[in-house]
């Protein structure tokens, strides 16, 4: 299966099908312009009320008035992000490979993959740090589980199959990972170039948001084909 233009020719306007990719955006734009306009106290404000804590998950530290329900920012992080740097940086990932999933998976499957990924993206981050009080913020986990799920479905490889572990794993795989992998690298780079404050990235949300889109679309991928 192959999306119009090829894996890396694709174009990047989405097409009108599209609306739930083009919803994510708008609703991620409008909250960065209202964290700009409402500046350092008020972002610094939404951040420490509605970004994902992991010690506050796991009640090693206590919720403070007027925060989101700690179960809730496993959610609300997913629509936050370190400026306008991380933002555009991730929305250009999930314009590139979220509308060709969504107009092949359908609407309805869209929106679970993408909050199934980014939920358990931020539950295996608790899980590797527990205690940890650093606000994590960002769609992340749940843009990696779109680009996991567009590795099952779109990925063109010439790589051959690898064996990772005595697991033998399929070119296409192998090709999403190197992607993967780059796109970690490139927010590191990001975060110390342009100092977006994700310096201390949570690697363990894309990968655990990859993960959950390279399982979901196993039944759907063998379905289509």
């Amino acid at each position: 299966m192959k999306p119009e233009g090829g894996f890396g020719g694709a174009s990047f306007a989405p097409p009108p099908a599209a609306w739930v990719t083009r919803a994510i955006i708008t609703l991620c734009v409008a909250v960065q312009v209202a964290a700009t306009v409402g500046g350092p106290t008020f972002t610094a404000a939404l951040a420490g009320h509605a970004a994902l804590v992991p010690a506050r998950l796991t009640g090693v530290v206590p919720s403070q008035p007027g925060d989101v329900p700690a179960a809730m920012t496993l959610v609300t992080a997913l629509f936050l992000h370190a400026g306008w740097v991380h933002l555009a940086l991730n929305l250009s990932f999930l314009l590139w490979v979220g509308r060709h999933v969504e107009v092949v998976a359908g609407r309805t499957w869209f929106v679970f993959l993408y909050l199934l990924s980014g939920i358990a993206g931020g539950l295996l981050q608790v899980a590797v740090g527990p205690g940890s009080t650093a606000e994590v913020v960002g769609a992340s986990g749940a843009i990696a589980g779109v680009f996991g799920a567009y590795a099952v479905l779109f990925a063109q490889s010439r790589a051959g199959p690898r064996r990772v572990l005595g697991v033998r794993v399929a070119g296409e795989v192998v090709t999403a990972l190197w992607y993967l992998a780059t796109w970690i690298g490139l927010q590191l780079l990001t975060a110390v170039a342009f100092n977006t404050g994700q310096g201390g990235i949570a690697i363990w949300t894309h990968i655990g948001g990859f993960l959950v889109g390279l399982v979901a679309a196993q039944p759907l991928a063998r379905r289509l084909c």
